[in-house]
């Protein structure tokens, strides 16, 4: 009887600190600001890689061109912030390129009607199909250094503009 007793107080002082360490809710994360890639490791610098821009209510990705540093969109959806710091967080971006805007002129903008982001660990990860063949996830770290956007981009005036996008 007296093995049992000590066991169950090993138990008990076992498991005492694990409740005791129960952590106060995280703050939520704050995913505003420029996002890049992350490349691969092979030492060579890509044509091209993803930069993104979250401000607001909305995420814009664009292709980044490393020979002349210009920028095509690919993404221009809704952004909903987390609402505390719980992982992975997960947001459905609802495309938000006006549909009156020429295809030419954003030939590299994807058309999808939605695109699911997961953020985790400081990462943020989606996926992305160049083809309906091929399917690549990508993903993305806070900017290091800002990219200015140069090339075909939402206006603020379209930005902002109310009613059907």
């Amino acid at each position: 009887m007296k093995a049992r007793h000590v066991l169950l107080i090993l138990m008990f002082l076992f498991c005492l600190p694990l409740s005791a360490c129960k952590s106060e809710p995280k703050e939520p994360p704050d995913l505003r600001g420029q996002w890049r890639q992350i490349l691969s490791e092979d030492g060579e610098e890509p044509e091209y890689y993803h930069i993104a821009n979250i401000t607001g209510d909305y995420i814009e990705i664009y292709y980044y061109y490393t020979a002349d540093q210009s920028t095509n969109l690919y993404w221009y959806g809704t952004f909903t912030p987390p609402e505390d710091g719980k992982e992975p967080y997960v947001w459905v971006s609802e495309n938000n390129l006006p549909k009156n805007i020429s295809p030419r002129l954003f030939r590299y903008a994807s058309r999808d009607a939605n695109k699911e982001f997961t953020y985790k660990k400081g990462k943020l990860t989606y996926t992305i199909a160049p083809s309906q063949a091929l399917r690549m996830n990508v993903t993305m770290e806070p900017a290091t250094e800002l990219y200015e956007i140069r090339g075909d981009n939402i206006s603020p005036e379209l930005r902002d503009s109310p009613g059907e996008p």
